[in-house]
């Protein structure tokens, strides 16, 4: 990723710095005998872009009309200027926000463009077949620059650059290049009033244009956002349900990055469920906490929230947190009953990118999304409360055997290792007979509350035996493993606990075998009888101490080359 960054910025600088190299070049060739006319011809150039129809690949715009009638009347020379002035002005600096790179970028891409169209339209003789080679030429090489700009984005963005871009911007040079010619003619015959008021058509059919391309996005939307509503509730799949959302958001509004969060019942915050663009790596690891910063303020809120440019107010940049870098924020909760069970976030590099019908039809599908997600958290509950040990809340012993399986597969084919703690309570039959179960349920529930403060939040935990609780520590080896047992075992000696029946502190204590992959063995259940073999033995020392089953194996070994008929042969 990071060569293709660099590719991509390489090439934008590089034509930047092509394009201004060779208005530079020009310069001295440039007729300021004319510049009366060229100057409102920038001034109509940056007019036709201030009224170009957004669009979501870009913008439309009549302002060919000036670049052909300047080509026509003063050359090539004056057309790269006129052409550099206008798209610097009216695509930048002046209404589009767009970032300075971007604004030298379609500036200098037009002067590009211009100046091969010039060179073709040189070698062609006849006037009409001229003007043909010249529009088409300068519309396909400002494509194309365009195309390779764009490539990088690809991946993330496949809507960009796409048919329907090069269909409607064919339809408006057909359009605009008559228009063009017939500007030159008029300015020649009957001067440049004339000139002008032919323009006015090309900027009055720009509004209509504005119209329709409106009405025509609107449907698509409202069909896109059917074809969404159907797909999520017919189709839905919990591995790919958070990306799918994100995919069908990008078929309403482009995005330079989004993030799905949804709601962890266990551990009380809102987890990525998927992310899309350029920032995956870094959103991806992000964790948010109800109320925290301008994202936790929506949720709180339960309203969705669009951020025209997130860098006009210093607070609110400084609340946005991880979503500072962008300029353009729209935050929607997925809603639920009432209840937001996840947010979708979206960001974009430049300003005001996001509009009101985007909120509204993205919170339609925040409505059908927030829907399954809360259906799919009711499933899980359930099925957690089957898999859940009741007194300790890890998991039962079916439900952690099989969990235990699962990681040794990942173990095996990535072979880091991973251990088995089998931690039994000591005399803990005896304790029941003498304080009641009751008493006997508190111990449980103190030695499973010192499992969960010293393990990490990857390891396993489960309830294996009425006495006996179990941990799978992935990535622990032999060493690390014994080392975890021993914490755990001075831990729980040192805590002492005061049953309803006695008047005085009761010291507990636990006999913890431990078995490491692929250190004792590759197997699975060899594992967990190395572990219980182990816990064993530590009974049979004497009970508060921890016993690994290479310990075993080597004692073993021991005993049999000390008898008297170990003798190599």
């Amino acid at each position: 990723m990071a060569r293709q960054g660099g590719l991509s910025l390489l090439y934008t600088w590089t034509i930047i710095l092509l394009g201004f190299a060779w208005l530079y070049k020009i310069f001295p060739s440039l007729n300021f005998d004319s510049a009366g006319i060229l100057v409102t011809l920038v001034v109509l150039g940056i007019l036709a872009e201030w009224l170009a129809v957004p669009f979501p690949q870009g913008y439309l715009s009549g302002g060919y009309v000036v670049v052909l009638a300047t080509q026509l009347l003063f050359g090539g020379v004056a057309t790269a200027w006129v052409t550099g002035v206008v798209t610097l002005i009216g695509l930048g600096i002046a209404n589009r926000g767009n970032p300075l790179r971007s604004t030298l970028f379609n500036s200098s891409q037009h002067v590009l463009a211009t100046a091969v169209a010039a060179l073709a339209f040189e070698l062609v003789s006849a006037q009409i077949l001229g003007i043909f080679v010249f529009t088409f030429v300068y519309f396909a090489v400002n494509h194309f620059l365009v195309y390779i700009y764009l490539l990088p984005g690809r991946r993330d963005h496949p809507s960009l650059f796409g048919w329907d871009a090069l269909q409607w911007d064919g339809y408006t040079y057909l359009f605009t290049a008559p228009f063009g010619a017939l500007m030159a003619v008029l300015y020649q015959n009957m001067g440049a009033g004339w000139a002008v008021l032919l323009f006015l058509p090309v900027l009055a059919a720009q509004l209509v244009i504005r119209k329709y391309v409106h009405l025509e996005l609107s449907n698509r939307e409202l069909t896109a956002l059917f074809q969404v509503a159907k797909r999520l509730r017919n189709s839905y799949q919990p591995e790919t349900f958070f990306d799918q959302i994100l995919q069908e958001a990008r078929r309403i509004v482009d995005f330079h990055t989004g993030v799905i969060l949804f709601w962890s019942q266990e551990r009380q915050i809102f987890l990525p469920g998927a992310v899309r663009g350029a920032f995956k790596e870094d959103m991806s690891n992000l964790v948010l906490s109800p109320g925290e910063g301008l994202v936790g303020r929506v949720i709180e809120t339960k309203e969705p929230l669009v951020i025209g440019n997130i860098r006009d107010d210093a607070a609110l940049a400084d609340e946005a947190g991880p979503f500072k870098p962008f300029r353009s924020l729209m935050v929607i909760p997925l809603m639920s009953q009432g209840e937001a069970v996840g947010v979708l976030v979206l960001g974009q590099m430049y300003p005001y990118a996001f509009e009101d019908k985007h909120m509204q039809m993205l919170s339609i599908i925040g409505g059908q999304a927030g829907i399954v997600l809360a259906n799919d958290m009711l499933e899980f509950r359930v099925k957690t409360l089957m898999a859940i040990d009741v007194l300790t809340g890890f998991l039962n012993h079916r439900q952690f055997y099989r969990q235990v399986v699962k990681e040794f597969i990942k173990a095996n084919s990535s072979g880091t290792p991973i251990s088995l703690l089998l931690v039994d309570i000591d005399r803990l039959r005896d304790f029941n007979s003498r304080y009641g179960h009751g008493a006997g349920d508190g111990l449980i529930e103190m030695v499973g509350s010192v499992l969960r403060e010293y393990t990490r939040p990857s390891d396993l935990l489960g309830r294996y035996g009425g006495g006996e609780l179990a941990v799978l520590a992935p990535g622990a080896d032999h060493s690390d493993a014994v080392s975890l047992a021993e914490e755990i075992r001075i831990e729980v000696r040192d805590r002492r606990l005061v049953p309803e029946e006695s008047k005085s502190q009761v010291m507990v204590t636990v006999s913890i075998g431990v078995a490491t992959f692929p250190y004792d063995s590759n197997d699975p259940d060899k594992i967990f009888l190395g572990a219980e073999k182990a816990v064993a033995r530590a009974k049979e020392l004497g009970r508060d101490r921890t016993i690994s089953y290479n310990q075993i194996i080597k004692r073993v070994k021991s005993q049999i080359e000390k008898s008297p008929g170990a003798t190599g042969s």
